[in-house]
């Protein structure tokens, strides 16, 4: 890619893939940061650096002047808050102020990061289900998609990417919901699952989400949606596979939906006093879902292309073996590709 690339939530999960590879393959990148120490040390040297807030607007025309690209990754994403007004800070009103900045400045190229909860009819199986304003989180996040939509409509390059659930070597924190929980698993103390009729959901890499970014920022259709996923399975299929990987084997008990809700409904308690929150009683209900999602037309128009899930828990769980000493030092199979392509 060409000229300065803004890279926003690049002390995220996804986002920390996305500014090494960048770098890897020679690009100009800025981050916008709240937090510039959390960058990875090894790659702050070769960025610029601009710290702010997204809801600031003078440090957002400070990040966005210049800026030929934007790689808009920085959202709410946890699981719960005790005040919903931060969903809406972040994955809403952020998203105006950016586009409308963006608009000011003639940025060419926008990639606006969502996800894959809010596009449930692209599924494989045909029908949607209509879950979308459960979550603070997933209503949110489609309401920030409609604005970039309308932003589209007034003639800016503008495309929206959906990963899904997304894994790989990472902090073991909301974001990374799926390693920390295979990281539970292999010591013992994953002992219980919502038991969920075996409904699929759909599994991908952080770095081949990354991948999927720069690819969708070079080669996206205007105003086109592409769903950034890999493999469509069941948690006991996904539970077989870090089994047969691992040779690890654990006894989990399917819990039954109506137990899992009186347990989230008690984490939210816990929340409400202050404690940490994983689980609610909305995305139990999300969780019972059948969500396989359908990558082919990122396929076609991005050449995404990602590894299969067998090979990416390969790796995850011999990162995990290793002491979890961050994806800079273990995830060397896990970006072995050309990524100056994403530069050509």
């Amino acid at each position: 890619m060409k000229g300065t690339i803004l890279v926003t939530g690049a002390t995220g999960f996804i986002g920390r893939y996305l500014v090494r590879q960048l770098v890897g393959a020679g690009a100009s990148v800025r981050v916008f940061v709240r937090q510039p120490a959390a960058l990875d040390p090894r790659i702050a040297p070769h960025v610029r650096i601009v710290q702010g807030d997204l809801c600031d607007s003078d440090s957002v025309r400070e990040a966005l002047r210049g800026a030929d690209t934007v790689l808009h990754l920085a959202a709410c994403a946890q699981a719960w808050a005790r005040d919903s007004s931060v969903f809406t800070d972040a994955n809403v009103a952020a998203v105006d102020l950016l586009l409308e900045t963006a608009e000011t400045y003639g940025v060419r190229r926008l990639v606006h990061v969502s996800t894959a909860l809010t596009c449930p009819l692209t599924q494989e199986g045909g029908a949607g289900v209509s879950f979308r304003s459960l979550t603070p989180y997933v209503a949110t996040k489609l309401e920030g998609e409609r604005r970039v939509e309308e932003y589209v409509r007034r003639g800016h390059h503008a495309v929206i990417v959906h990963p899904t659930r997304v894994y790989g070597p990472g902090p073991l924190n909301d974001a990374n919901g799926v390693t920390r929980l295979v990281d539970l698993y292999l010591r013992g103390r994953f002992r219980v699952r919502i038991a969920d009729g075996n409904v699929r959901a759909n599994y991908v890499h952080a770095a081949d989400v990354a991948w999927g970014i720069a690819r969708a920022a070079e080669r996206g259709r205007p105003g086109g949606h592409y769903v950034l996923g890999g493999s469509n399975v069941s948690m006991q299929e996904f539970l077989q596979l870090v089994t047969r990987i691992s040779g690890v084997r654990r006894t989990v008990v399917p819990l039954p939906p109506a137990v899992a809700l009186a347990v989230a409904h008690a984490a939210c308690a816990w929340g409400r006093l202050g404690g940490h929150t994983s689980l609610t009683p909305d995305w139990v209900r999300v969780f019972l879902n059948d969500l396989p999602f359908d990558v082919r037309p990122a396929r076609v128009d991005l050449d995404y292309r990602p590894r299969n899930l067998e090979t990416g828990l390969r790796e995850t769980i011999a990162w995990l073996r290793t002491g979890r000493g961050g994806p800079v030092d273990a995830v060397a199979s896990a970006e072995a590709r050309d990524w100056k392509k994403v530069a050509a």
